[in-house]
């Protein structure tokens, strides 16, 4: 709204128009926008920090339960994994990282391998496996890794002038 009050020769413009507003309005509405993104990324952040935890954190415990099985392949040690299994809540299998998936097969081998282990024990171990999808993602186990394509690498690009 925009008020003019002529006096003589003097004239006042009291602008409190749409104008004035609306740049008041956006420039209280950009912090908020700058941190509504930065929060986004820190979660991002954060979120994959836990997943490498996670995955590395796994990889550890499977190679151990692989090392004892591999050593003494009997029913104490299948019903550690067993149990190990038990707790775990997911089994990530991911393309890049297929490690940990590995060892696990590694393991279900020398379990389901091994004349030592008892058939409710197996049957035990199978289960846990199928639970957590470990046996679904078997086709994936022989696979080299993906490449990343990186694009400062152009080999065929010729410039002619």
């Amino acid at each position: 709204m925009v008020n003019t009050f002529a006096f003589g020769e003097e004239v006042y413009i009291d602008s409190t128009g749409m104008g004035d507003s609306f740049f008041s309005g956006m420039f209280s509405i950009f912090p908020i926008f700058i941190i509504g993104i930065l929060t986004v990324i820190i979660i991002a952040i954060i979120s994959m920090i836990r997943q490498v935890t996670k995955t590395k954190g796994l990889l550890k415990d499977m190679q151990r339960f692989a090392s004892d099985l591999a050593d003494h392949p009997d029913d104490a040690s299948a019903n550690r994994l067993a149990d190990y299994l038990r707790d775990v809540k997911s089994f990530p299998v991911h393309r890049t990282q297929m490690e940990p998936f590995r060892v696990a097969l590694g393991s279900y081998q020398l379990v389901m391998e091994s004349p030592h282990v008892g058939d409710e024990t197996k049957e035990r171990v199978d289960r846990q496996y199928k639970r957590l999808g470990i046996l679904d993602g078997e086709k994936f186990a022989d696979e080299p890794a993906p490449r990343r394509r990186s694009g400062s690498h152009h080999h065929n690009d010729h410039h002619h002038m």
